[in-house]
């Protein structure tokens, strides 16, 4: 459920970049900052999109190199085999986390948006996420699937900011804000399901 199912053909996709990307032998965590660098210029455009509405351009682009970033680093981390998986996880993850906060809390304190449901959506985002990590520290699945996903969350975004820009109307931010936020508790409510099957079966 959720874009996070077609990860094999995006990936399949970005393959000859995984492939110049493993012969220059460029290291995952590289590839986790260049994502996490690119989403923190996202937050500033979103937040500052009100003043100078053409920053709002950098969005789409930025939703689909971030996504690329992400399925990159795995795919490289395993042919390359670096060692200290377990602290390039966790590396991933906390530069993961960062981005998304970055990202809905420069939405939350734009002028254009209400910042309580911003507040509510990014923490809703973070207990999503912390859930998933939970599950495979608990020794369950990392969970990846439900309703709305990171891919799902960035695809939004970028339609968010299209949508603004053709037609000026900033609404289009509160409504990203209530989609993501009844999106995530879907999800939340999925993955602790599965979860729960999990370990208590």
């Amino acid at each position: 459920m959720g874009v996070y199912s077609i990860k094999p053909h995006f990936q399949r996709l970005l393959a000859p970049v995984a492939h110049l990307l493993i012969r220059l032998r460029v290291h995952p965590t590289y590839i986790n900052a260049a994502g996490l660098v690119i989403s923190l210029i996202g937050s500033a455009a979103i937040f500052f999109s009100q003043q100078y509405v053409w920053m709002l351009v950098y969005i789409p682009f930025m939703a689909f190199f971030r996504t690329a970033c992400n399925a990159l680093d795995g795919m490289v981390a395993r042919a390359l085999r670096t060692p200290h998986k377990e602290f390039g996880e966790v590396l991933n993850e906390f530069f993961d986390r960062i981005s998304d906060a970055a990202l809905f809390l420069g939405l939350t304190f734009a002028s254009f948006t209400t910042t309580w449901l911003g507040t509510l959506t990014t923490v809703a985002i973070l207990l999503t996420s912390y859930l998933s990590i939970l599950s495979k520290a608990a020794g369950g699945s990392r969970q990846y699937g439900g309703l709305m996903g990171k891919a799902d969350r960035m695809i939004l975004l970028g339609l968010m900011a299209v949508m603004i820009l053709m037609t000026r109307d900033y609404v289009w931010g509160d409504v990203l804000l209530w989609a993501v936020l009844l999106g995530t508790l879907i999800t939340l409510a999925q993955r602790y399901m599965i979860t729960r099957k999990e370990l208590v079966a």
